[in-house]
């Protein structure tokens, strides 16, 4: 049973450290069998042997500083390729690359939902993209970090628009999520609004027999309430309403000890 080992960062160090005593344990081993052999005495060859040594052990470190070189090209590569698009993203449906990826076919078209059983979801996912972590199965937005949804977009947004009845897809046809579908609709919104994108109003038709005038009583004023009209209350229960004396004259006896004393009126 053999088992795979996966070079992390420590063993890297750790090899290129154990790389580095045997090349000094054999630059010191060649050292020696020089000296024994009596070349000693012989000043060039030291002069010679003692440019070699360092060569020879900088050889065996040689590997790890081509690999983080090669590591770190490859990174500042592929941040230039992503950002490349960040300010015109239109240039990105234009590309090779994108052709290459998608074709003539709009971006969602081969997108499936992995899901549990034989029935779909029927909405989609809030968000794929939490912070900086994505989460598996992204939808077609948020899976190519190169759309970049914008109202000037406009080849991006067609692909989300019905062309025959021209209203926006709904996301459980294209697989968006709901925050991606949220902001192509702002966008799409947004691009109409600009004239970027050409849409459908309906046609109403001048019917000559119709009354167009506002001299009819569905266009009058509302007259004002009789209440208003009386200047009495709108309903009989917001007037002052005199409670019965039996009533009243209970409700003295019951508090009586309690009532202030009213001063006769002067």
């Amino acid at each position: 049973m053999y088992m795979k080992v996966v070079p992390t960062r420590l063993s890297r160090n750790f090899t290129a450290y154990v790389l580095g005593k045997m090349a000094g344990s054999l630059c010191g081993a060649i050292w020696r069998a020089t000296v024994g052999s009596g070349i000693r005495s012989s000043r060039p060859q030291q002069v010679l042997l003692a440019g070699v040594a360092p060569r020879l052990r900088f050889q065996f470190l040689s590997t790890e500083v081509e690999l983080a070189d090669k590591t770190a090209t490859s990174t500042t590569t592929s941040f230039d390729t992503t950002s490349r698009y960040k300010e015109k993203p239109w240039d990105y449906l234009i590309s090779e690359e994108y052709q290459e990826r998608y074709g003539e076919q709009p971006v969602w078209t081969n997108y499936r939902r992995n899901h549990k059983g034989g029935i779909p979801p029927q909405k989609t996912r809030k968000m794929c993209i939490r912070g900086d972590k994505v989460c598996g199965n992204p939808c077609p937005i948020c899976r190519d970090q190169k759309l970049g949804v914008d109202y000037r977009n406009v080849k991006l947004l067609e692909q989300f628009i019905s062309p025959h009845s021209g209203s926006i897809l709904d996301a459980t046809q294209t697989g968006v999520c709901r925050k991606q579908q949220k902001n192509l609709t702002n966008a799409i919104t947004q691009a109409r609004d600009h004239g970027l994108l050409s849409f459908h109003i309906p046609i109403i038709e001048f019917q000559p027999t119709a009354d167009y005038s506002n001299t009819h009583a569905a266009v009058n004023k509302t007259p004002p309430a009789a209440a208003l009209q009386n200047q009495t209350a709108w309903y009989p229960w917001y007037d002052w309403q005199q409670p019965p004396e039996k009533e009243v004259a209970r409700l003295r006896k019951m508090y009586k000890p309690f009532l202030k004393v009213e001063a006769a009126p002067s």
